[in-house]
């Protein structure tokens, strides 16, 4: 197929694993990681665009556009400090890098949300998922894709407590989560990047898709 992609978050566990996978992908040609800093990680199919605000200056050559877009973006109100801070990650910039992608041609871009995203959520984190997710779908991509991922498994280089707290407390429970509470069952973060993949590989459909975590693990089943 030939794919050219480009992704934006590939610092972060998701979007390490999904750009790995992408590397690792005989069906993609070209991928350029979008990112403010440099990546531990070489490939003869990748291109780094280091920029501090994510953009993709007019001058860098492009030999093959990208098709296909992924944002894999995101922060907590631990990490950035206040909810002006949060907002202004999971919402502006989130939603200008979209904004850039489409710039340079994408047709259909996949984002990494989460379960529970909601513009109306009485929690700041989730209504700000929504908001960014409203702001996207109002690009008019030819195809969007946000996926909503339960609680992630998988190792993190950054050591969150409350998370760590809730994946033990969700091991012990997990035999009693079935139908709808199975979608809040962990997911490792190595099916969020192959599912990525996956949905990368297939026609655009011209429509807005949400996929949870059941899914997504159906994806790759």
């Amino acid at each position: 197929m030939n794919k050219s992609i480009i992704i934006a978050g590939a610092s972060g566990l998701v979007g390490k694993e999904t750009l790995a996978a992408l590397l690792k992908s005989d069906e993609v040609n070209r991928v350029y990681a979008l990112s403010r800093h440099r990546l531990a990680v070489e490939g003869s199919k990748l291109t780094q665009v280091i920029d501090e605000t994510l953009s993709v200056s007019p001058d860098i050559t492009m030999d093959q556009m990208p098709e296909i877009g992924i944002i894999a973006l995101g922060s907590t109100i631990k990490k950035a400090g206040t909810k002006e801070k949060l907002r202004e990650i999971d919402v502006n910039l989130v939603t200008a890098t979209a904004e850039k992608m489409q710039q340079l041609g994408v047709g259909h871009i996949i984002v990494v949300s989460c379960l529970g995203a909601d513009i109306n959520a009485r929690s700041h984190y989730l209504r700000c998922k929504g908001e960014m997710e409203a702001k996207v779908e109002s690009l008019g991509f030819e195809q969007t894709t946000f996926l909503h991922p339960g609680p992630l498994a998988g190792d993190r280089d950054e050591k969150r407590t409350d998370e760590k707290f809730l994946q033990g407390l969700l091991k012990i429970v997990k035999p009693l989560m079935i139908g709808n509470l199975s979608k809040y069952v962990p997911i490792e973060s190595s099916v969020i990047a192959q599912s990525i993949l996956t949905i990368s590989m297939m026609p655009h459909s011209n429509q807005v898709e949400r996929l949870n975590s059941v899914a997504m693990n159906q994806l790759v089943s």
